[in-house]
């Protein structure tokens, strides 16, 4: 059995033709010197004091959704505000009565968490990063032709078009990280693969970085933290990371930024955090607020809130 391909590296000042053409071929790719030490440094300070004396991660809340051990137990996991990233774009059009109108997807934040994996620390499952969970059909009756691709966002491998994600993560390396102290697998090509094929273990290869280098993945590539294997008295005993996903506009965020950030804090934020944080609509209208207004406009006024902007017959008797 041939050896699966390593994680490319390339640097932060290569063009970003040459970055996307490994991604698109791999799923995914490190850029070194992503981050500046200053810039690195900055993060860090601002984050630590979160850490100390923070519990390990034992929240029950998604065992549900996504299993007992996705986060890994015996980490520390501070949810902050607010980084950013980009996602690749992508359009299609459908008829307005007589007109096609173009429909063009934006991108938004996703989920930030600065994560600690300390020794002890379990691994993860190998999996896929998507904002909802959509059916795959293997056919669709006859009327549903036109709209079956718009329907099947969630893995849609695509070799024409392998740049085409839901989402992408990019995960910063805040300290050393180290087979031994819980890199992230990575399973090059994986973002091609059909809904239909599981990860093996022995497909993974290690994404090892020194700090301020970041792993690029699309959402359709499947990955995983590891297990930390490190002595508690080794200086690189802690892997620390900063994640970041980003996705298209018009699905549900993991982490919802709105109710996340304190009302405070976002009044004080530029236009181009607020854009990508959910305060501005879709692209495509969605994330409205009463008669389809942004909820950017409320977030001043001293009496917003669902109660606040009408009366319930109001709402429910509102212009359809």
């Amino acid at each position: 059995m041939a050896s699966p391909r390593q994680v490319v590296t390339l640097d932060a000042s290569e063009p970003l033709e040459k970055i996307n053409e490994v991604i698109a071929r791999d799923g995914g790719v490190i850029v070194s010197n992503f981050l500046s030490s200053d810039l690195l440094k900055e993060c860090l300070e601002a984050i630590e004091p979160h850490f100390i004396g923070r519990k390990l991660y034992t929240s029950d809340a998604t065992h549900n959704e996504l299993g007992k051990e996705f986060f890994s137990p015996g980490s520390q996991r501070v949810y902050p505000s607010i980084l950013r990233l980009t996602i690749y774009s992508d359009e299609f059009s459908s008829y307005t009565g007589e007109t096609l109108v173009p429909q063009k997807s934006g991108y938004m934040l996703n989920a930030t968490t600065a994560i600690r994996l300390v020794p002890g620390a379990k691994a993860q499952p190998l999996h896929r990063v998507r904002p909802v969970a959509i059916p795959r059909f293997e056919s669709f009756p006859s009327y549903l032709t036109m709209s079956q691709d718009q329907m099947a966002y969630q893995i849609r491998p695509d070799p024409t078009n392998p740049l085409f994600t839901v989402m992408v993560g990019c995960l910063i390396a805040a300290s050393k990280t180290t087979v031994k102290n819980g890199a992230t697998r990575v399973i090059p090509g994986s973002h091609l693969w059909g809904s239909d094929r599981a990860p093996k273990p022995e497909e993974a290869v290690y994404a090892e970085m020194e700090p301020g280098s970041a792993l690029f993945t699309l959402g359709s590539c499947f990955h995983a933290g590891s297990a930390n294997l490190s002595e508690e008295n080794d200086p690189d005993a802690s892997r620390t990371l900063f994640a970041v996903f980003g996705q298209r506009d018009y699905f549900r965020q993991h982490q919802d930024e709105v109710l996340s950030t304190p009302i405070e804090v976002a009044r004080t934020l530029p236009e181009d955090i607020l854009k990508i944080t959910g305060y501005y609509k879709a692209v495509g209208g969605v994330g409205y607020v009463l008669n389809h207004q942004a909820p950017v406009e409320f977030l001043h006024d001293s009496n917003n809130g669902i109660g606040k902007l009408g009366s319930q017959q109001t709402l429910v008797n509102g212009d359809m």
